[in-house]
């Protein structure tokens, strides 16, 4: 059940239903008893009203000793008032209840107290009257100062639940229905923490960093019709584009923020304007409109400059909001970023601190073999060279900080959400003229994004697999660029097809072109020399760990590509040009 606020109507006469300290439960009845008339002690109204009333109950007492007997306290003291409730007496058919002071007030008294019936109801006369005409008198006489007045019943201690509890007393700048409140706790429970979510992986609890500032944005957007209308454009495009949720309002936010910022460009804060045009770069960029997502980016560099650069930003959540999103929409058009990447942390055993180290330095000469040995030599260019070292260090932080919750991890993690953004900023400032270069510099990137970033497998792998597509296919048609790399070529076309959408034409392509390498029949070869107890999962996953792989994102991907291997293994093989070569005559 979602957390709500709980409130409850309180008025003079209620009982406290919070525990709440002196000063609370002072500013608490002030409020309910502002612009009500208070009743004070002393000489008042009602205290005269009450010593009348027990003035003419003890001349019916005098008037009558014989039918009845009535209780007086004494004038100082209401001995009724002084009892707990389980002692008070109760009314019998020999004794007339004393009327309670509370009753005076309004309070509620127990339904079963005959005083309740006589006063409430003055046209009914008990049972055991014995003389229905001057007990009709004298009951009149009794009850006259509360049947004088008209019943107004009062909602007392009624518990109420606000529809809206982001803003339930209805003070936001723009309308919070149901569908925007939920967009508003997306924002702060979904969206914002899976921007860090590297960082939280080595976090017991879940938190990172700059948790705070996520309600800190939706309470600030409340107030401005500009923010909330922004955030509210950005979150539903992520719905409708990467969860694939229809009809969340993406254009009828948009178009509402975009008038609002036209209106109030010249007058908003700068800091405020920062927000706005990440909020719409973001929306614009899940829909993968790169070209509005372009314009909204240079706005922002603008007001960058304002600042002095985008280093001096002052909030730091921001800095790094701008720096992640235009890591990942250069990721999927295959271009140099337009922010840089400030965070690198360099490498791991150099910049951290023993105590936080998690093991020792390790040679990694071994790691990523199938990127090294002498058939290798000068087929990498330096650049990537340099590249796949990064990776190999990255990956094994990745590995090894990622088993336990603890201070180390936490600062691995942390270390590799970083490290691994520069690294994408450098491969996405290469370019290289050989199509097969070209496929690595993407396959390595796509493996970087999968395994270190939440929505690379879900939204930024499928939407740049096509791209990967069309280069293995113009570097197919030359075999001589892959210099005899046969294990490479099979790599890049793995990823491929794991990165791409399921049963989709690029899927089934690289499918294709991995049965014209020949990566089935090894498979058969290898299960023939090493028994029919190594599963094809087993082969494949062998085969990856030569390059790079990471079981714990991959493993399901892997399995199906398994599964299409054996389904696909009586078929000919026999590649065709992808439906994009037609169209397009670039990677991007």
């Amino acid at each position: 059940m979602s957390s709500s606020f709980l409130f409850v109507n309180k008025d003079a006469g209620s009982s406290s239903l919070t525990r709440s300290t002196a000063a609370e439960q002072s500013s608490i009845n002030s409020h309910v008893q502002r612009g009500r008339r208070h009743i004070r002690s002393g000489n008042h109204s009602g205290r005269t009203t009450s010593r009348a009333r027990r003035k003419s109950i003890r001349d019916a007492s005098n008037g009558e000793k014989d039918d009845i007997n009535v209780d007086v306290p004494s004038q100082g003291t209401d001995l009724q008032d002084t009892l707990p409730s389980s002692h008070r007496r109760t009314s019998t058919s020999s004794e007339l209840p004393s009327r309670s002071r509370s009753l005076t007030h309004g309070s509620t008294v127990s339904a079963t107290s005959q005083s309740i019936t006589f006063e409430s109801r003055p046209d009914i006369i008990p049972e055991h009257s014995t003389s229905g005409k001057s007990r009709a008198g004298r009951r009149g006489s009794i009850i006259s100062p509360v049947s004088s007045r008209a019943h107004i019943p009062s909602p007392q201690d009624i518990t109420q639940f606000s529809s809206n509890y982001l803003d339930p007393f209805a003070l936001s700048a723009t309308k919070l229905d149901s569908h925007a409140a939920m967009l508003c706790n997306y924002f702060a429970d979904i969206y914002h923490p899976s921007v860090w979510n590297a960082e939280r992986w080595g976090s017991q609890d879940g938190r990172y960093t700059h948790m705070p500032s996520a309600r800190v944005i939706v309470q600030r957007a409340m107030q401005s019709d500009i923010e909330m209308n922004a955030m509210l454009a950005c979150m539903a495009s992520r719905r409708e584009n990467v969860d694939g949720l229809s009809n969340q309002g993406t254009d009828k936010y948009m178009g509402s923020a975009l008038m609002a910022v036209r209106k109030s460009f010249a007058t908003a804060s700068k800091d405020q304007l920062l927000i706005v045009i990440f909020h719409l770069f973001a929306g614009e960029a899940y829909r993968q409109n790169y070209q509005a997502a372009a314009i909204h980016m240079k706005a922002a560099k603008n007001l960058f400059s304002w600042w002095g650069g985008i280093n001096n930003v002052p909030d730091p959540a921001v800095r790094e909001l701008f720096i992640l999103g235009d890591l990942h929409m250069s990721a999927v058009v295959l271009q140099p970023c337009q922010l840089p990447c400030v965070y690198d942390p360099g490498p791991y055993w150099a910049t951290t601190p023993p105590d936080l180290q998690l093991a020792p330095e390790q040679g990694l000469e071994r790691a990523a073999m199938g990127f090294r040995g002498a058939s290798m030599d000068d087929f990498l260019p330096k650049q990537l060279d340099s590249v796949v070292d990064e990776i190999a260090e990255c990956a094994w932080v990745l590995h090894n900080g990622t088993q336990k919750p603890s201070a180390t991890s936490q600062h691995a993690v942390k270390w590799v959400q970083w490290r691994s953004a520069a690294i994408r900023y450098r491969l996405l400032a290469l370019e290289f003229s050989d199509p097969s270069l070209e496929a690595i510099r993407v396959a390595l990137l796509l493996w970087v994004l999968i395994t270190t970033v939440l929505l690379g497998l879900r939204m930024l792998g499928p939407r740049i697999a096509p791209k990967l597509q069309l280069l293995l296919y113009t570097a197919s048609s030359a075999r001589h660029h892959w210099r005899n790399q046969v294990e490479i070529q099979m790599w890049v076309t793995s990823m491929g097809a794991m990165c791409a959408v399921p049963d989709s034409e690029v899927e089934s392509w690289c499918v294709r072109k991995l049965f014209d390498l020949g990566l089935a029949e090894n498979i058969r070869l290898f299960r023939k020399i090493h028994g029919p107890a190594t599963t094809t999962v087993d082969v494949l996953k062998n085969f990856q760990e030569k390059f790079f792989y990471y079981d714990k994102v991959q493993r399901p991907r892997l399995e199906r590509l398994a599964k299409l291997l054996l389904v696909d293994s009586n078929l000919t093989a026999q590649v065709t040009p992808p439906d994009s070569v037609s169209q397009k005559t670039s990677p991007t």
